[in-house]
């Protein structure tokens, strides 16, 4: 038996890891985080003999009346069951969560952000994503950053799926895209998706007959100056479609009906209270996901669809948000 574990350690923890390793863009001073996340990700498939090795443990030491011992691997086995579902069940799923926002304008809005394709989400959790916009009833499609993770060498195969949006969607690019932290790929993503239906609106402002759409950049680039907000008529409401919810502070003074935002992914794993806290804490951040009405103006954070750091999510399923915006909603 110790002879399988140290086998499978070998191979999931350490060969895996090295073979898939290359076939990521890794700065050479990330590599090591890179390769201990990859035996972390692959690693975690020991969980499920691991599960079974305690399960039956458990029934042997209950049968046998042994009731500390059957204690201990009932902990162990209920610990595996909880991290198999975090690991590899609910990161698989994803959800429609729809809210009703009350604004100047009859709009209906999916956003989705952070798909981070690369190290952990393959291109079918984006082919998902793709298949499930495509079948929405919404007046538009916006994407609040983060394409990338650790991502691929061939960026325009990863973001392939893409091309297959049957509306148009309006992005902006998030921190790793932008080499915070990561390689610098948003020269790629935007050369990969070109043409496409995706159009970057980072610093720009788009005009659509009722409404108005203005794109930042990421809030840790310091690239944004949002003067160019404020000189833009009232004749018509105003979205902001941003990667960070800190990207806030900048919007002082200017008057807008919602700003979006992505980044926190609600927190990925959500414990009650204390993913709220450790946010405040660790990043000054009391936005973590859904709408807010704050000091400066509403604010929707959507949870978004990928992973980052640790493999897992729970009580936090990939989201796609529909945002009902209402005239008349209380």
């Amino acid at each position: 038996m110790v002879v399988a574990w140290l086998l499978g350690i070998a191979v999931f923890c350490v060969l895996w890891p090295a073979w898939e390793l290359p076939d990521f863009l890794v700065p050479p001073q990330l590599r090591v985080e890179a390769f201990l996340q990859l035996a972390l990700f692959h690693g975690s498939w020991l969980l499920l003999p691991l599960l079974a090795q305690s399960t039956i443990k458990a029934v042997v030491r209950v049968r046998q009346r042994h009731k500390h011992r059957a204690t201990g691997a009932i902990i162990l086995a209920s610990f595996c069951l909880l991290l198999i579902y975090a690991r590899f069940v609910e990161p698989a799923l994803l959800i429609v969560r729809r809210t009703v926002i009350p604004a100047p304008i009859n709009l209906d809005i999916a956003l989705v952000a952070d798909i981070h394709v690369g190290r952990y989400t393959s291109p079918a959790k984006l082919q998902q994503l793709v298949a499930r916009l495509n079948a929405l009833h919404v007046d538009l499609v916006l994407f609040a950053g983060d394409f990338t993770y650790g991502p691929p060498r061939d960026v325009a195969a990863a973001l392939a799926p893409l091309w297959r949006l049957n509306k148009p969607m309006y992005a902006v690019l998030g921190n790793h895209d932008e080499q915070l932290p990561g390689p610098p790929v948003a020269g790629k993503i935007q050369r990969a998706l070109a043409g496409s239906p995706v159009h970057f609106i980072d610093h720009r402002v788009v005009d659509f007959p009722h409404f108005r759409l203005a794109g930042l950049r990421d809030w840790w680039t310091g690239l944004d100056n949002t003067t160019f907000l404020k000189a833009l008529p009232r004749d018509k409401p105003l979205l902001i479609l941003m990667h960070q919810p800190h990207s806030l502070r900048a919007l002082r003074g200017i008057d807008f009906a919602l700003a979006m935002a992505g980044h926190t992914h609600g927190g990925q794993v959500h414990i009650p209270w204390l993913t709220r806290e450790a946010f405040l804490l660790l990043r000054d951040e009391k936005y973590v996901n859904g709408y807010y009405t704050t000091p400066v103006g509403k604010l929707f954070v959507t949870p978004g669809v990928g992973i980052t750091g640790l493999p897992l999510r729970f009580d936090c399923p990939p989201t796609i948000d529909v945002l009902e915006l209402r005239r008349h909603a209380r």
